[in-house]
């Protein structure tokens, strides 16, 4: 599907939307959308926690002085939205954050680690700021959320945190019911001086990630598209990217991250750059693409959309609601100014689950009517509930 069309479908689904005055690249994500979104989050945060990553939360502006000490500042400087600072107290430049790398960084550094402690691992769900010039509708904007997570492993057991992390991934996927596609990101062998990190340091994470696939029995394939700073396993939906997992030789070395080993030396733990889902928008629009607007039952912004045909039935649509909701169902009354029909047509066009009609016949037998996909069917209030609950039960 294209990004025209996504774009389109998420603005008819009254999921997202653009308006001019605010800007090109700065999405508007409305309450169905906001509400998926939520979901996602919610389950994320909760299955990271579950894995042993602790929830962090860093500035969403710094001193531009976060990003020289890990020397990307001139390199990318042209992607940064950066701020004079006023305050005649500090010069620096303030940055809006770009990724949160370096922040988890400096947590890791307030204490002092030992061997036994790793991998440490740190989760955020975090609003980041690029100055994107190909903007792509809400899968590449300029402001987005990220699912984000940084983990710091002793290099001995990179094989097997690498694994731990992609069978985290595997479960998310599972769960959306995604067909993807795995890429290990290497460097180009004509240009392995140009490179962060030794030869030695290089072979040994890509033999890590093939190995960690292969025990996983996951089919992946070689591209030399890796970043100058380590190489990666990508994970795509069709063309576009879902996740990834990034290895970075470099900003360890940069922010002087040290771990004790056995020995009581001092050394480098090996960082791990992790992301379940990528930018929420990004997902937002794979998931667009991948159910055009019929989601998943757990996924569905309203599960159950309640219509009465005229006032005299809007006590007993109420009471239908709390039923639902008793059972742990997103369920709302559509009480706007217009005819039953309407309102039935305009939220099958939005894919709501259980569009369900009540009037004068309904309430009197203790039924209603349940719409989907141009059909209908009546049924009592007691086997809509055991329906429900069975959907719930499934999520």
């Amino acid at each position: 599907m294209k990004i025209q069309e996504i774009n389109k479908l998420g603005k008819e689904l009254e999921l997202y939307t653009f308006i001019d005055y605010i800007g090109k690249g700065f999405p508007i994500i409305l309450p169905r959308g906001a509400r998926i979104i939520k979901l996602l989050r919610n389950y994320i945060e909760y299955e990271e926690e579950n894995a042993g990553y602790k929830v962090v939360r860093t500035p969403s502006i710094s001193n531009s002085e976060i990003y020289k000490i890990e020397d990307r500042y001139e390199i990318q400087k042209d992607e940064l939205f950066v701020i004079k600072n006023q305050n005649e107290d500090n010069a620096n430049e303030i940055i809006l954050k770009p990724y949160v790398s370096p922040f988890h960084c400096s947590i890791y550094n307030l204490e002092k680690h030992s061997y036994k402690e790793l991998p440490i691992k740190y989760c955020e769900t975090s609003t980041v700021f690029r100055n994107e010039r190909d903007i792509r509708g809400i899968s590449k904007s300029r402001q987005f959320t990220l699912s984000d997570a940084s983990l710091f492993c002793n290099p001995e057991k990179l094989q097997e945190n690498i694994k731990e992390a992609i069978m985290l991934q595997q479960k998310f996927i599972k769960r959306l019911d995604l067909n993807v596609t795995f890429e290990i990101a290497t460097w180009d062998d004509e240009k392995k001086e140009d490179y962060i990190g030794t030869i030695q340091e290089w072979n040994y994470a890509i033999d890590c990630m093939k190995k960690a696939l292969n025990e996983l029995e996951i089919t992946y394939k070689i591209t030399q598209k890796a970043k100058m700073f380590g190489p990666s396993i990508q994970i795509f939906y069709n063309e576009n990217e879902l996740s990834s997992l990034q290895i970075d030789f470099e900003i360890t070395h940069r922010f002087d991250v040290r771990y004790v080993d056995k020995s009581n030396e001092e050394k480098f733990p090996i960082y791990i750059h992790n992301t379940m889902c990528g930018s929420y928008e990004n997902l937002l629009s794979i998931l667009i693409e991948k159910y055009e607007g019929e989601f998943p039952f757990w996924l569905a912004p309203t599960q159950a959309i309640i219509i009465a045909e005229d006032s005299k039935n809007e006590e007993y649509a109420l009471y239908i609601k709390e039923k639902l909701t008793e059972n742990k169902t997103r369920t709302q009354i559509d009480n706007r100014l217009k005819s039953w029909q309407t309102k039935i047509e305009e939220n099958t066009n939005l894919k709501i689950p259980y569009i369900v009609k009540v009037g004068k016949k309904e309430q009197e037998n203790n039924t209603v009517t349940i719409f989907n996909k141009e059909k209908q069917r009546v049924i009592n209030i007691d086997e809509l509930i055991k329906e429900v609950v069975v959907w719930q039960t499934k999520c």
